[in-house]
């Protein structure tokens, strides 16, 4: 036991160490980069072992390690069965699905990013453009979370004010991607996905200590006023638990992770495509150890509620709703009783954020710079040219995330799911029928990507309004009353209808890979 003040600095000194590191191994990766497709792919020659872990890393990120938890605490565990755990087998459906035809023909179309790959199935600018601005508005949403989190935990830290806190993890991170990007990003989130595996077995040994079993915290916790409600899926989502279950395990977290570029894009840099099992053996396995982890101590806090009457009081009195849960275990209780363990919790949790950030900075920028200017407008630059222009483009997205990660009005859990259920919404129909329907048309990709693209935008637009007439800002439980589906379901759905649809109503023209996947379809002459 120490007394506050020196469990912070000691924390501190723990995550100085971490940032340190980060920062090093950024300068030393920029010695590597020497074309664009280094920045972006890494030269398609990085270990699958270390794309494994990254997949995992930017799948869990700050979302299941920050967010997740006070979710958790605040609302009940059916968040963690919903969400996080059908997540698990979205890695072997990519490899079924996807994973053989990217890492293929990457080399051959000079692939990068996933509208390059929808652009070669499909055809024609307009599926790039609309997947492209699907991707940037995702990317804004998730990267929010990610420097939220960073930002609550600093601020908490170091009693600073959130914006300051923010704002650091910003250029911390801002700095190392721009230095060295796939490259910096695949070794500095080895390291952070191994520092998320020690954090996670720290997480699960202090939750059972602190609650003698999974068994005897759920009784405690069932026993208390409103303990019922908070473990029973229906009452806590206000009766409408199997419209969020359809939603979230059957279509966003299993088959939506098909469509997360910053997941599934690392399969570009795979040395050796047949390796692509080990990638989803990896992702799935390290997802499965980290996130239900960090969402047991969102339980395991609920019953250190329940049983100490002080704990509650002092989360609501950080002034971060249930975003202070983790600020609170790590910084006030772990701070006090085992700082060196809260700091490596800390920076399990600042890991996830980091192997989630980079990618969507590179996206972001990439979505805008090679995707939309340089494969539709302006085709004849240079490499050299690209590689400065990938970097101006990430700075640009990167001070929009800024902007909006200085004035967030949702809890990292929900910025974090907007942003998912955008990128499922904009990518993954497009993304599974190209490989396993032999009818898709340039049409029908094009008009399916912008649909998915725009329900979903709207629909969250509807969400995040002022509740000032219904259904405007309605809330999770409300909102799901009125539409029954999440946003990003809406558009998964009404994304297939209008591939299939207009599809079958127009000309059959496709883009060159569509025939190295369906064989047996011929070539126009």
């Amino acid at each position: 036991m120490v007394d506050i003040a020196t469990g912070k600095m000691i924390e501190g000194a723990i995550i100085v160490v971490w940032i340190a590191l980060i920062l090093g191994l950024g300068l030393w990766s920029r010695k590597r980069v020497k074309a664009s497709g280094d920045f972006m792919v890494g030269g398609r020659s990085i270990p699958v072992w270390m794309l494994g872990m990254w997949s995992a890393g930017a799948s869990v990120s700050a979302w299941a390690f920050f967010g997740l938890p006070g979710a958790i605490y605040a609302s009940g565990a059916w968040q963690h069965w919903a969400i996080c755990t059908p997540m698990i087998a979205g890695f072997p459906l990519t490899v079924i699905f996807l994973g053989r035809w990217m890492r293929i023909s990457a080399k051959k179309y000079n692939l990068m990013t996933m509208p390059d790959f929808l652009g070669e199935v499909y055809g024609g600018k307009l599926i790039r453009i609309f997947a492209a601005i699907g991707i940037v508005i995702a990317c804004v949403f998730y990267a929010t979370a990610q420097f939220k989190a960073i930002g609550v935990l600093i601020g908490t830290l170091l009693n600073i004010p959130y914006q300051p806190a923010a704002a650091l993890g910003i250029l911390i991170s801002a700095v190392y991607v721009l230095l060295g990007g796939f490259i910096a990003g695949a070794i500095i989130n080895s390291i952070n996905v191994s520092m998320m595996i020690i954090a996670s077995l720290l997480a699960v040994g202090l939750g059972y200590a602190w609650t003698g079993g999974y068994g005897k915290m759920l009784a405690t916790i069932s026993a208390a006023t409103g303990g019922t409600t908070w473990l029973n899926n229906d009452a806590a989502l206000g009766g409408y638990a199997w419209f969020f279950w359809i939603s979230w395990a059957l279509l966003l977290s299993s088959f939506g992770l098909v469509g997360q570029p910053a997941i599934v894009q690392k399969l570009y840099g795979i040395k050796k495509p047949s390796t692509l099992w080990l990638w989803g053996l990896m992702g799935g396995v390290i997802f499965g150890v980290t996130c239900p982890a960090y969402c047991y101590l969102g339980a395991v806090t609920k019953y250190l509620a329940v049983t100490d009457p002080t704990v509650a009081p002092a989360i609501t009195g950080l002034g971060l709703g249930a975003d202070g849960v983790i600020a609170w275990l790590t910084v006030y209780k772990l701070g006090v009783e085992s700082p060196i363990l809260g700091g490596l919790l800390i920076a399990g949790v600042i890991a996830a954020a980091w192997s989630t950030i980079d990618g969507f900075i590179m996206m972001g920028g990439a979505a805008i710079v090679r995707d939309i200017i340089n494969k539709c407008f302006r085709p004849n630059w240079t490499d050299k040219q690209l590689l400065r222009n990938l970097r101006i483009g990430m700075l640009v997205v990167g001070i929009i995330m800024a902007i909006e990660t200085l004035f967030p009005s949702e809890i990292i859990t929900w910025l974090a799911a907007i942003g998912w259920a955008q990128f499922a919404a904009t990518l993954t129909p497009a993304l599974l029928l190209a490989t396993t329907w032999k009818g898709v048309t340039k049409w029908g990709g094009a008009a399916g990507v912008g649909v998915g693209t725009a329900v979903c935008a709207f629909l969250t637009l509807v969400y995040r309004l002022p509740p000032t007439s219904s259904p405007w800002g309605l809330g999770t439980a409300k909102f799901f009353a009125t539409f029954y589906l999440d946003a990003g379901a809406w558009g998964m759905v009404l994304g297939f209808l209008t591939i299939i649809v207009v599809s079958l109503v127009t000309k059959k023209e496709r883009g060159p890979l569509y025939y190295d996947i369906h064989k047996d379809v011929p070539k126009p002459q």
